[in-house]
């Protein structure tokens, strides 16, 4: 949460003015629960297509928080330009198929002038599960999977737009920043780059 908090204070966001937040991929809410909300008319929203997750949010944490299960289709259930701010740490990461609609649709919900902030996995994560994360507790397992695939298809040493392993939800999905910030540019203001924001994640800060 702070990490996300220090990119939005840099883009001269005030996130404590914000009502309407929507954790898109929350789990248990690790994140949210810490936002720093301020107004009684807060709505901060929590959405997973875990259903056991949003189950035990619901049963647990009260407003201003609320909670819905969603599924990997690219809908959401709310008006146009609703949002103040979205974010999706480590979503889209796991979305290969339907990564645009996605996209798409959380412009749709978001205001205009509001946020998204959406963390990717790019060739420097790659680098870095290999080196500064091979050996660190958030990198293990995962980082023995990019060194059984790298293994196997050489793909560290390949130029690529994108590629994705396994199926959606449980796919990894990996991109060339350059070129997912050029694509996206188009639909919104790219504010920010910012690498190891979620982890060995970048972080892409977008405005609509």
């Amino acid at each position: 949460m702070s990490a996300m908090l220090e990119v939005l204070k840099k883009a001269g966001a005030t996130p404590e003015t914000f009502d309407r937040v929507l954790d898109l991929g929350c789990a248990a809410a690790r994140m949210l629960r810490f936002y720093p909300y301020s107004s009684d008319k807060s709505e901060l929203w929590g959405a997973d297509v875990e259903a056991r997750h949003i189950s035990w949010c619901q049963q647990h944490l009260g407003s201003p928080f609320l909670f819905f299960t969603t599924t990997t289709s690219p809908h959401l259930p709310f008006e146009d330009n609703y949002f103040d701010l979205i974010y999706c740490g480590s979503v889209f990461t796991h979305i290969s198929d339907l990564a645009d609609a996605w996209l798409l649709e959380l412009r749709r919900v978001l205001r205009k002038g509001g946020y998204a902030f959406i963390t990717i996995s790019d060739k420097a994560t790659m680098d870095l599960l290999f080196t500064k994360y091979r050996d660190l507790k958030e990198g293990v397992g995962f980082a023995d999977i990019m060194v059984r695939f790298d293994k196997e298809t050489s793909i560290r040493a390949k130029d690529y737009a994108w590629f994705s392993f396994e199926r959606d939800p449980y796919s990894h999905v990996f991109y060339d920043s350059q070129y997912l910030v050029e694509k996206w540019s188009r639909f919104a203001k790219v504010v920010s780059v910012t690498p190891e924001a979620y982890g060995y994640q970048i972080a892409i800060l977008l405005q609509k």
